[in-house]
């Protein structure tokens, strides 16, 4: 969708009506009417809700009010980040990274890139299935994803390259002052934990491949659930349950002393940083950074 019609279903939405849309605009009456008119053409929707006076947004077009805006954002942020390279010489580029990696291996990811000294990092931080999304979609040069080590690897689709990059344990921690109740619940048949939601990858692996292991007869309470993993962990140091996180996460902690690590007790998860990116591009700032990190991590 062209950006100055994205631009015209925003002003729409923000006015609330056709003549204030135009103002925003800085149009004509008319002359946005007549814009709109095409593009409902073009799209087969109804845009305008010409049923009441004055009219304004559909109904279709407030349900899908966040898409559009969220959809604004980004191309204006594109639009900028051209203008920014094209002025000033220094070469863009956006990583989507999972929200866990982001957490626990950011800083270690934008110093392996610190190479490309002329190049402007910009980390995306994202769910799993949102990081692919965004490649597919040409909206970042490179994803950084994890993939479960133990669960069949199947070989990406022709268009793309893949590389791992490096590996995590997905380890359980609590606080340390509390590490005696909890193991003491445990052995009685019950454990507290942080969960995450099961829409969310971290969710889905412990559901999978870490609780199965546990005591059938041990019953698991799920106190509260976080879609964070950096969440998770300051809630475990709380002494609410026990949280399985990123070992690199939880690194600072554990060295501390103030979080334990259950990994004897309660088992941990092997999973693999895997990167991709699109096969066919002669970009020097993707191809330039793929080196780096491949090379670094």
């Amino acid at each position: 969708m062209r950006i100055d019609w994205i631009e015209d279903l925003i002003a729409l939405l923000d006015s609330g009506g056709v003549a204030d849309a135009a103002r925003l605009r800085n149009v004509t009456q008319p002359a946005f009417s007549r814009r709109i008119k095409v593009l409902e053409d073009v799209l087969g929707i109804e845009l305008i809700d010409r049923s009441v006076k004055p009219s304004g947004p559909s109904a279709i077009l407030h349900d899908h009010e966040s898409a559009l805006r969220k959809l604004a954002r980004e191309q204006r942020l594109l639009l900028s980040e051209m203008r920014q390279e094209q002025s000033t010489g220094v070469r863009q580029l956006i990583i989507a990274s999972q929200h866990a990696i982001t957490t626990s291996m950011g800083a270690k990811i934008i110093t392996a890139l610190a190479e490309s000294s002329h190049t402007h990092i910009r980390l995306r931080s994202a769910n799993r299935d949102e990081c692919e999304t965004l490649l597919i979609r040409r909206q970042v040069a490179i994803s950084l994803t994890y993939r479960i080590r133990s669960e069949p690897v199947s070989d990406p689709p022709s268009f793309l390259i893949e590389a791992q990059i490096g590996s995590e344990l997905l380890i359980p921690v609590c606080a340390a002052s509390h590490r005696r109740d909890l193991m003491k619940q445990f052995h009685n048949g019950a454990l507290r934990i942080i969960g995450y939601p099961a829409e969310v990858f971290l969710g889905a692996a412990i559901a999978r491949h870490i609780l199965p292991t546990l005591d059938p007869r041990c019953s698991i309470s799920v106190v509260t659930e976080t879609g964070l993993s950096t969440a998770a962990l300051q809630l475990s140091q709380s002494g609410l349950g026990v949280a399985w996180v990123p070992e690199a996460l939880a690194r600072p902690a554990l060295s501390r002393g103030d979080l334990c690590n259950l990994n004897t007790e309660l088992g941990s998860l092997e999973m693999d940083l895997v990167a991709h990116r699109w096969a066919a591009t002669s970009n020097a700032a993707t191809l330039d950074a793929w080196e780096n990190l491949t090379a670094a991590l």
